[in-house]
């Protein structure tokens, strides 16, 4: 598979993934990583799917494999702090979505690092209570 092929595959699974054809998004990553079994994107793409199934375990093991992969994504300590919030582990919530903070703050990306501080003051407070 070329670049330009893997590039394709990532369109198709973010239109699939906007129009909410999970299931379908996760035939296509699989596919691609049949392929390319290290490729931290897909994986992430999956954890988004899976979360959106309500299929939070596998989620969780996405994003971590993701993580993994890319010891620097961002988004995917962020979505997965998320997944932890939702299944009310605040911890592990915490934990997540401030090793995001401080990887968007490095990158000087204010909006998501914004997002990021709004989350853990929302999971402090809901955690307290």
């Amino acid at each position: 598979m070329s670049l330009n092929v893997v590039r394709e595959y990532y369109s198709i699974i973010k239109n699939k993934i906007k129009h909410c054809y999970f299931e379908t998004a996760i035939l296509n990553i699989d596919k691609l990583l049949s392929v390319y079994p290290k490729d931290e994107h897909a994986y992430y793409f999956k954890g988004l799917c899976k979360f959106a199934l309500n299929d939070y375990r596998n989620a969780i093991i996405n994003y971590n494999t993701a993580i993994k992969l890319n010891p620097a994504y961002a988004k995917a300590y962020f979505n997965l702090g998320v997944t932890f919030y939702v299944i009310k582990d605040y911890d592990k919530a915490l934990i997540n979505i401030a090793k995001a903070l401080i990887i968007f703050e490095k990158r000087k990306e204010l909006d998501k690092k914004q997002r990021a501080i709004d989350a853990l003051n929302l999971i402090k407070k809901e955690r307290g209570a």
